[in-house]
């Protein structure tokens, strides 16, 4: 399960798909990001988002993603993992969306909808590890009237 320093480290890796949206290697981020979401039982560790991306070959090359190459040492270990299935489920699908924008390679796409997602982990951990009826009103919405009408709308009935 992910802590609240993982969700920090979500939170960036939006921005950067957001900052880079013709990224080569956005695909291959999205892809371990969701593996470990998926796999959320199988892991305490902290770092995790982190530890997915070094497996990512040349990303260590990358500016933007030195980031992922340097192991945090927590000074305050949180006493909280993120339990809540459906918020997974949601961050599951949200990642999934995302990366079918990078696979269109359509670059509006992918800016609005990391542009939106940027805010998801940080509302989460703002909001006691669940999310935020104003996520959904104020940047969802917006989101769902330019792009795709059904966009987590199942999910959001969920949580």
């Amino acid at each position: 399960m992910i802590v609240i320093y993982d969700l920090y480290d979500l939170h960036y890796i939006f921005i950067g798909i957001r900052c880079f949206p013709n990224y080569e290697l956005n695909g291959e981020v999205l892809l371990k990001v969701i593996d470990v979401l998926e796999n959320r039982h199988s892991n305490n560790d902290f770092n995790q988002f982190r530890a997915a991306l070094q497996s990512i070959n040349s990303l260590d090359k990358e500016d933007y993603y030195k980031f992922a190459f340097v192991e945090n040492k927590y000074t305050y270990f949180p006493l909280f993992f993120l339990k809540d299935e459906n918020v997974y489920v949601i961050l599951i699908e949200a990642c999934k969306r995302l990366l079918e924008a990078v696979d269109e390679k359509n670059e509006q796409k992918i800016y609005a909808l990391a542009d939106l997602l940027e805010y998801l982990p940080i509302s989460i951990t703002e909001n006691n590890y669940s999310i935020p009826k104003i996520f959904w009103k104020k940047f969802v919405t917006h989101y769902r009237n330019k792009w795709d009408k059904s966009f987590l709308i199942n999910e959001q009935k969920m949580g």
